[in-house]
């Protein structure tokens, strides 16, 4: 990854971990609408940066949560990581540099991964933390509304929008050609 790759990866990074840390009673728990998963949709515009920083920007945001206890809160770290990655990096290979329709199937993707994965584990935090025994089925749909709006709403606006700006700024200040061209 060159340097503007590997800075942009640290902004969004940054931000995902300062969404989660500022707003821990809409980022953690079961019922939650976890703001800065809309970053995850970012993928679908800018590409491996995204993957990387929505991935890094979890894993040192869910070092915030609320387990109470040290392996609870690497095991949330962990796995919301992986969480992130998976969802991430389908959102980016279904639809990368492609249109609306293609972005709205990663942001269902992505939100099926992340409640999926989120939720099967999220049973076990709530087990192990605070007594209580759901079951998976309630767990994992416990995940998908705020997921919903966090991705497939708040996320696929801000891909379409920073496409947008993206194009603009390309039109605006086109690459310039060699003079041997």
């Amino acid at each position: 990854m060159d340097t503007k790759g590997l800075a942009l990866s640290a902004l969004i990074a940054a931000m995902y971990a300062v969404l989660v840390a500022a707003l821990p009673m809409v980022s953690f728990l079961m019922w939650q609408v976890r703001l800065a998963d809309s970053l995850l949709m970012l993928s679908t515009v800018v590409g491996w940066p995204a993957v990387i920083g929505v991935t890094v920007g979890c894993f040192v945001g869910n070092l915030s949560a609320p387990w109470g206890s040290p392996g609870l809160v690497l095991i949330d770290a962990a796995l919301g990581s992986l969480a992130n990655l998976l969802a991430s990096y389908a959102g980016y290979t279904l639809a990368y540099g492609r249109g609306l329709k293609e972005k709205l199937l990663a942001a269902a993707a992505e939100v099926a991964i992340v409640s999926a994965i989120v939720g099967a584990y999220l049973k076990y935090l709530m087990l192990w933390a605070f007594g209580v025994d759901l079951p998976l089925a309630l767990s994992v749909l416990g995940v998908v509304p705020g997921s919903l709006v966090a991705i497939g709403l708040l996320g696929t606006a801000l891909a379409v929008a920073l496409e947008k700006r993206v194009r603009a700024g390309d039109q605006r200040h086109p690459t310039p050609r060699s003079p041997s061209s």
